[in-house]
């Protein structure tokens, strides 16, 4: 079960870019990924590397939030023999290791604003110049820049380049949270415990509908990447063939409820029957008031205006923690 180049999921909005994958994989135009932490911007990238004419050559990554400043410019422009007192040797940067392929600058929202300057340069230009050189480098790359940051805000912060942020944004793919995305839930929860049959000798056929249940109602901040984490320490933990519901339970890190179907400052967000006990509206009042707060206790009890201990009797009460 490898899904479309190793990614999993056949909601609308998988689909939806699956097709932007394909229609930039044969455009030779830089490409900007935006999407949360987790949510697959280096699978998207390679995807369109391995679907490219290019797929022959190399795809090179680098994480410009990970480069120390003193070695950025080294990184990506690589420098000639002598150019500093530890270039002992002549040395090509990433942009130039990845000739003729495809270079993924991960994280871009992280680059000093003098490399993004360099950066222009190169997609202006299509060319390099290692330090220490007066000798400009012809390149044939394909540039693709990833990010969970809002660039447009960074450009008003006035920390990111207009003119870069439109060069490398001819081309956009938005990826979208887990939460937006849960009829997938059920592929992914297969993929990954498949993977951990094969990485760790069990025997796991499949999640309970309760399990796949409780799963759904998680908001997953974490998107996969938390995603996978969870199913492999579920799944490396149990006993069973299986993965059921309340072992879910025992290792999701929060309540796992739904956000609610309307904005919590309308007033019809809880309403009830004549039949609806004083329980069960309590309850509902409970679930609405921690989704708002992202799960976080202690601001849920002082919006209720409770004590956090009566909020962790009656959370107890009603089922709603691990």
């Amino acid at each position: 079960m490898q899904g479309f180049y190793g990614m999993i999921g056949d909601s609308h909005r998988m689909r939806e870019v699956y097709q932007a994958i394909e229609l930039a994989a044969n455009i030779n135009v830089p490409v900007l990924i935006q999407g949360e932490t987790g949510t697959g911007k280096e699978l998207v990238s390679r995807a369109i590397h391995n679907h490219s004419p290019r797929n022959k050559e190399a795809f090179v990554a680098i994480n410009c939030a990970a480069i120390p400043h003193e070695l950025a410019e080294s990184e990506l422009f690589g420098h000639e023999k002598g150019a500093f007192t530890s270039a002992h040797r002549t040395r090509k940067g990433k942009i130039e290791l990845a000739q003729g392929g495809t270079i993924l600058l991960d994280e871009i929202g992280d680059m000093e604003m003098f490399l993004q300057a360099k950066l222009l340069r190169v997609l202006e230009d299509d060319t390099i110049m290692r330090i220490g050189s007066e000798k400009s480098i012809k390149i044939d790359v394909r540039i693709i820049a990833a990010t969970n940051k809002n660039l447009r805000q960074a450009i008003d912060d006035e920390t990111f380049r207009e003119d870069l942020y439109y060069r490398l944004s001819l081309f956009r793919i938005n990826l979208p949270l887990l939460k937006e995305r849960k009829d997938d839930i059920p592929a992914l929860a297969e993929y990954f415990f498949y993977q951990v049959n094969s990485q760790f000798d069990k025997n796991i056929t499949h999640i309970t509908d309760g399990g796949i249940k409780r799963l759904q109602d998680y908001t997953w901040p974490g998107n996969v990447r938390e995603f996978k984490n969870i199913i492999y320490r579920t799944a490396m933990q149990t006993k069973n063939n299986f993965i059921s519901s309340d072992e879910i339970a025992a290792i999701l890190p929060v309540i796992a409820i739904s956000e609610p179907d309307e904005p919590l400052n309308q007033p019809s967000w809880l309403s009830f029957s004549d039949e609806t006990s004083l329980d069960d509206m309590e309850k509902e009042a409970i679930k609405r008031v921690l989704v708002l707060n992202n799960g976080n206790k202690q601001k849920t009890a002082q919006d209720l205006g409770i004590g956090r201990s009566s909020l962790y009797w009656k959370l107890k009460k009603y089922n709603l923690c691990n």
